[in-house]
């Protein structure tokens, strides 16, 4: 008999946003609570609301069987409560299922980060390093939870984005993995600026590129048109050289980057200011250490978007390091820094937490503030390149070979069952045109 945690692989769940970690390890574990993140903290993003104003029963019934498979005793939806409609909707429909509950939440930034969610909605703090699971959590997003309820009937071929910016319909759709960028703006009604830059996924996490011809993947939440002279594309897109020598000749240590770090105000060993600190020192040994306390740095980038005065990147600073580090064998898994004495959650933590009204302005995006409401597709997509690399783990393997007639949910490549990984499945109908080592190209 097929368990639970064997059909949502053979489905190919994984976390719909983020890295997308396969969800059947989430399903198989035991847990004391089941946290829903719902809290889509990224500024101009909408495609969880509009999930749950449309699916609200089957996403409540997806996350009830994680709850239930976990065997914990409780389930936690961490929402917005300026949400207000949704919140009072999802407050009635959870009558009927005894262990979820609805955990409103305030609107800052990052407040789906997993070390937040937990604590806001558990008041547990995640060992520095550690996973949900450490502390008797699982976490999970909407459209994960809507894909577990459906992957009796059918695999993920599809997933839900939100287009919005400078265009000129900003809606969310529901599109074939595998669909260009491309295809998204052509639903939007086209860009309305003459030379744009694109974001894959929020303005704060997403990554800035010029070619809107790559594919969608199962991770794929966003899509942000902006000019490419706007100053978010800007600071986004400028690399190291840049970054390195602003920061050397302007940061002054003011700290504000470490001050209202997220992950540093629940008192895990991150300091910003001290890696920003790194680019004046010249001994090598001098610097891996000092760069330590940026093992913890989630890559929110609220440092570098918001906090710091100068404008400076301590984000990437910390990006770099972790880079560094691991090319030198340290980890969070060995390193003392990570290890040391937890500062404990700073009492001005509730204070400090950033307005994303606030966010939303300091980034230049006010007049693409619009709503995005989930929208048919105007057309058929005719092309799809399915990557084999979706998720965290080790590559599918192509089942098929170009010439093969496949149809819409065949599974098309696929991960040994030892390893960890899911299965692709053909999202159109179509032949397979091409097969590489990276993707499988299908054309209706």
């Amino acid at each position: 008999m097929t368990t639970f945690s064997q059909l949502i692989r053979s489905a190919g769940v994984v976390g719909a946003g983020g890295a997308g970690f396969p969800t059947y390890i989430k399903a198989g574990a035991k847990a004391g609570q089941v946290l829903m993140n719902a809290a889509e903290c990224e500024p101009l993003l909408a495609k969880d609301i509009e999930l749950l104003n449309h699916f609200q029963d089957e996403i409540l019934e997806g996350f009830s069987a994680l709850v239930d498979n976990t065997g914990a005793t409780e389930g936690l939806i961490g929402i917005k409560r300026k949400h207000a409609d949704t919140v009072a909707n999802l407050t009635k429909a959870v009558k009927k299922y005894p262990k979820i509950k609805v955990a409103p939440m305030g609107d800052f930034y990052p407040a789906g980060d997993e070390y937040c969610l937990v604590y806001e909605l558990t008041g547990r703090v995640i060992p520095a390093g550690g996973i949900p699971l450490d502390v008797g959590v699982v976490v999970c997003n909407v459209e994960t939870c809507l894909n577990i309820a459906r992957a009796a009937k059918t695999p993920v071929t599809h997933t839900f984005v939100t287009v919005t910016g400078a265009v000129k319909k900003p809606a969310t759709f529901h599109v074939p993995v595998g669909a260009r960028f491309s295809d998204l703006l052509r639903a939007a009604g086209g860009v309305t600026v003459s030379e744009p830059a694109y974001i894959d996924g929020g303005p704060m996490m997403g990554r800035v590129f010029f070619d809107a011809d790559a594919p969608i993947v199962k991770t794929t939440s966003g899509l942000i048109v902006l000019p490419k002279s706007h100053p978010l594309i800007y600071k986004k897109a400028a690399g190291y050289a840049a970054y390195s020598r602003m920061g050397k000749s302007a940061c002054d240590q003011c700290s504000f980057c470490t001050m209202l770090c997220p992950r540093n105000l629940l008192g895990y060993n991150v300091e910003p200011h001290k890696v920003m600190r790194t680019l004046l020192f010249s001994d090598a040994g001098g610097r891996a250490a000092a760069s330590e306390s940026a093992l913890l740095c989630c890559e929110c980038s609220l440092c570098s978007l918001y906090s710091c005065p100068e404008g400076l990147d301590p984000r990437n600073m910390c990006v770099t390091a972790k880079q560094e580090l691991r090319a030198k064998g340290i980890g969070v898994k060995n390193s003392p820094v990570v290890k040391g004495k937890s500062f404990g959650v700073h009492p001005l933590r509730e204070y400090r937490k950033t307005p994303v009204s606030s966010l939303v302005k300091k980034l230049g995006l006010a007049d693409y503030k619009k709503h995005a409401p989930l929208t048919e597709l105007p057309f058929e997509i005719k092309n799809a390149r399915l990557m084999l690399a979706q998720h965290i783990g080790v590559p599918a393997a192509p089942l098929v070979a170009a010439g093969d007639r496949v149809r819409a949910g065949q599974k098309i490549a696929d991960v040994p069952a030892d390893k960890l990984g899911v299965a692709v499945h053909a999202s159109i109908n179509g032949t397979v045109t091409k097969v590489t080592e990276l993707y499988i190209e299908l054309q209706a």
